[in-house]
């Protein structure tokens, strides 16, 4: 398939609004995708190389393209960040300089899909001496055989800047709607195996009987179940009594899969952090009584094995972050993971069982040790008895507590009524950085003013909510300011626009109607609660949950 078809596609999407048109619009390029590429095209489509799951990584910033593109238009680096500069995109810059240049194409042959992701998997495998004269090697062959429309295309998918609006609900509900499958069978087949392209095969060649049979998999992380917020303990109780509450720790979400002698950690963002907690795959390997499982808990840093009271959340952050010093950490910032949840034994599924079955499976499973623990809880249908149990959580120094329904299911990537979470301090919202501006005197050399903004989970598209300016120390702005800087994708003045990338932990006063942001609501004295290294952008709050919280 000539990637210019793509590209043409890709053009169209940026041009349209109308989500019903978006996906008429990938409903017929995908009923004409050949099978081996429809995992591909999919992935494209939503701005990505690699599933979500993949450690690959393409590693390619500004810099690196402007090279390229300068190397293969015969163009200064000058001129071209003078181009990005009046363009305000370096995809719409790389293919203005591609139409005016001069030089002999290096190619005959077209560019195809094939092409392009070939040296897209090349690209990520390289390292060491030399790799980036040759990523631009592969960057440049790919610029040259392609037109300058390819070019605008394939600068911002390599950038990971592709920005169509193209949401998940637009693809899955194209793949149902081409395919004659169940959309929520497509949902759950994407929530289980984080993978679009391949559910999109499956609905292809197998229907809604093979969407039906897509199954967990050790070794590949799922979507967690997601919990809704309640006011107190009297509201949740109506709608589930008795009900199984458990301490809300105050660590980060983690699965556990085991798979023969292979243990995997991935964070709740699907982030592979195995090699970060070495104490923890030892001791799961050990402690988990079966041959494969996968097991959910929460990984908190404490104070010592002596003292489990909580560390700050940057204590744990600095350990996920970290690839090296990793003996050294270990030592410095110890951990401990609270297991509550088993979804996966020996080859059998058990999302279909109730909480309470699921819960006595995981003790029967799981032998708890020092820092491999089973989650304190207890089944009650009495208010007060669940509020002592609320304040002994608070106690230790953690969020507060979980509240389950018994009987309930486990539906991977959704945020249904079988769990709620009770929280000490008023409800916050996660956001995403999409821009900022540079500092004056001595912060001159921080961003310090962050625009902030909700996630449309139908589009794709970020909706601003406001800046938050104030309330942050020095070590804050500095430790964001170098979270930012790779991430800048524009620059005029002072203001820099961000690649939405980084999520924040954000409080406020309250919320009040505006016209001045694209969410039409503006944060009253939006102020830092901690930076989510936990989280990935999917997981931000949406325009719908920031509703709510006013209509409570």
């Amino acid at each position: 398939m000539f990637f210019s078809r793509l590209a043409q596609l890709f053009e169209l999407l940026e041009k349209t609004s109308s989500r019903l048109e978006m996906t008429s619009m990938i409903s017929d390029f995908i009923s004409e995708t050949p099978n081996e590429l429809l995992p591909t095209v999919l992935l494209f489509l939503r701005g990505r190389v690699f599933p979500l799951w993949s450690e690959k990584e393409l590693g390619i910033g500004d810099k690196l393209m402007i090279k390229a593109i300068s190397g293969i238009t015969s163009s200064s680096e000058l001129e071209v960040e003078e181009n990005i500069r009046i363009k305000g995109d370096i995809g719409l810059a790389a293919e203005e300089l591609l139409l005016k240049k001069t030089q002999t194409t290096l190619f005959t042959e077209k560019l195809t899909v094939e092409k392009v992701h070939t040296n897209l998997v090349k690209l990520a495998d390289l390292s060491g001496k030399k790799s980036q004269e040759r990523k631009i090697g592969y960057i440049s062959e790919m610029l040259s055989m392609g037109e300058p429309l390819e070019g605008r295309y394939l600068v911002r998918l390599i950038l990971e800047q592709l920005r169509l609006g193209v949401g998940e609900g637009t693809v899955r509900d194209a793949i149902a709607s081409v395919f004659d499958v169940d959309a929520d069978l497509v949902e759950r087949g994407r929530s289980l195996r984080c993978d679009l392209g391949e559910v999109a095969m499956i609905a292809r060649i197998d229907g809604n009987k093979g969407l039906k049979e897509i199954s967990m998999e050790p070794g590949r992380p799922i979507e967690v179940m997601l919990a809704q917020k309640a006011e107190n303990i009297d509201e949740v109780l109506k709608k589930s009594n008795p009900s199984v509450f458990e301490i809300k720790y105050d660590g980060i979400r983690v699965q556990i899969h085991k798979g023969g002698d292979g243990i995997f950690l991935y964070t709740r963002r699907l982030e592979n952090v195995t090699k970060q907690f070495p104490e923890i795959v030892s001791v799961a390997k050990e402690k988990i009584k079966s041959k494969s499982a996968i097991v959910e808990g929460e990984l908190v840093a404490i104070l010592s094995r002596e003292d489990r009271h909580p560390r700050p959340f940057q204590n744990l952050s600095k350990r996920i972050k970290s690839e090296y010093r990793i003996t050294e950490l270990v030592e410095q910032i110890p951990v401990e993971v609270n297991l509550f949840d088993i979804l996966y034994l020996d080859g059998r599924d058990l999302s279909g069982e109730g909480f309470l079955r699921r819960r006595k499976l995981l003790e029967n499973v799981v032998e708890g040790v020092d820092n491999f623990r089973l989650s304190e809880y207890i089944i009650s249908g009495d208010a007060s008895e669940a509020d002592v149990f609320y304040r002994k959580a608070i106690e230790l120094g953690h969020e507060g507590i979980m509240a389950k329904n018994p009987d309930a299911p486990y539906q991977a990537g959704s945020r249904v009524g079988y769990m709620y979470k009770l929280k000490h301090v008023m409800e916050t919202l996660d956001l995403v950085v999409v821009g900022a501006t540079w500092g004056e005197g001595r912060r001159a050399h921080w961003m310090s003013s962050f625009l902030l903004a909700l996630l449309d989970r139908d589009s794709g598209d970020y909706l601003t909510v406001g800046r938050m300016a104030t309330g942050l120390s020095d070590e804050q702005f500095r430790e964001i300011t170098s979270l930012l800087k790779p991430l800048v994708l524009n620059q005029v003045g002072k203001e820099v626009e961000i690649k939405p990338e980084v999520v924040l932990e954000v409080a406020y006063n309250e919320i009040q109607e505006s016209s001045k942001y694209g969410s039409g609501f503006a944060l009253r004295f939006p102020r830092l609660v901690r930076i989510r290294y936990d989280k990935g952008v999917d997981d931000a709050d949406s325009l719908e949950r920031l509703r709510n919280l006013i209509s409570q």
